[in-house]
């Protein structure tokens, strides 16, 4: 079962856009540490936390996402400081994000409120899975077996996943 709001993000998501799962890639550690290095020698002193496949070391879409954790009344403050970095946000109302690429790694990276639901529900999901080698297994075979279907669908078993574990 769906929740709303991911009924109404599938929605958007163009039907003919597929998904690849590849598999983890260790460089992925040397990009995030290159990032997080960035970020502090700006003075900008906020958790970076490293979220998703690429973490867990499991098959992925092979990006990586990385969440900036902020007090959203504290939001301005960095905003001007992470644009001087990374170039312009491509979008933000209570959440901005940034779209990057670095040595072919599709990353995400977000400066959000961890206070939020969504951001509470990601990083328990996230915990669940770092802590739980079975739930993890499940997670990957879930994105293995998805490649090469739509990433409207993708994202409906990702979804239904994460809504359970959370149950």
């Amino acid at each position: 079962m769906l929740t709303e709001n991911q009924e109404k993000y599938l929605l958007k998501i163009p039907e003919d856009k597929k998904v690849k799962i590849v598999s983890y890639n260790p460089k992925v550690k040397e990009i995030v540490a290159h990032i997080k290095r960035k970020i502090l020698e700006e003075g900008i002193d906020l958790e970076v936390a490293h979220m998703g496949a690429s973490v867990l070391e499991i098959s992925g879409q092979g990006d990586i996402d990385l969440y900036i954790l902020c007090k959203e009344e504290d939001f301005n403050v960095y905003i001007s400081r992470l644009e001087k970095l990374f170039g312009q946000r491509v979008s933000g109302i209570s959440i901005y994000k940034w779209q990057l690429n670095i040595d072919g790694f599709e990353i995400e990276m977000y400066l959000t409120d961890p206070k939020t639901q969504s951001m509470k529900e990601q990083i328990d999901v996230f915990e669940k899975l770092k802590n739980d080698r079975e739930l993890l297994k499940e997670y990957e075979s879930i994105k293995l077996s998805a490649d090469d279907l739509s990433f409207r669908e993708y994202m409906r078993r990702k979804y239904e996943f994460f809504n359970r574990i959370l149950a």
